[in-house]
């Protein structure tokens, strides 16, 4: 029994932080010049919450589904599978976000419902500019290789801020929070350990 106690959060990480970015290395070389949808993506997503056009929420909801799908299967299944056993569980989770998304975005069109309240606009708008802007900068910022940079529609931490971002930013169902809130416990948890 004793034994068990002693063991840590990170004796059940199956990587080093140098294995961990290296994926985004690899995944970064594998991708290229998708990292520029990336970009378009933002800009109109920027674009739609600012001039809000009647077609904003469907569209801001497709685009975060195709980013969900993509993180899902290029990054979760395809690449952090490979040093991570239950990657293939979180890839599940992101499919089931894009779902939710789909439901609640495009098919309900709560997306299109903008919130009023000052302190939740300011606070969305924080998180879509760490996730849009400030996140791709995070390894160049902290000395790592600036080729395992995280964009927002291709990795997964960015992806679920910029999501959570505009979840504060609409009247939307309180469903669609528990996921981004898991990963981002999951993740942190991992990074803290690490």
């Amino acid at each position: 029994m004793g034994e068990i106690i002693s063991y840590s959060l990170s004796d059940f990480i199956l990587f080093t932080d140098k294995v961990y970015y290296r994926q985004f290395e690899l995944y970064n070389h594998a991708i290229w010049p998708l990292h520029l949808i990336s970009i378009v993506f933002s800009l109109v997503i920027i674009y739609a919450l600012w001039k809000k056009p009647a077609w904003a929420g469907r569209l801001i909801a497709v685009l975060l589904t195709v980013s969900w799908v993509w993180v899902a299967w290029a990054f979760l299944f395809e690449r952090f599978y490979q040093i991570h056993v239950v990657a293939n569980w979180y890839a599940l989770g992101f499919v089931l976000q894009a779902g939710l998304i789909t439901w609640y975005g495009v098919i309900k069109n709560q997306f299109a419902l903008f919130v009023q309240s000052q302190p939740r606009i300011n606070i969305g708008l924080v998180l879509l500019f760490i996730s849009l802007i400030i996140y791709p900068f995070i390894a160049f910022i902290t000395g790592r290789s600036w080729l395992q940079f995280e964009m927002f529609a291709l990795t997964p931490d960015p992806t679920v801020l910029a999501t959570l971002a505009i979840l504060t930013l609409c009247k939307v169902s309180s469903v669609l929070y528990v996921i981004p809130i898991i990963w981002l416990l999951i993740s942190g948890m991992t990074l803290i350990v690490m």
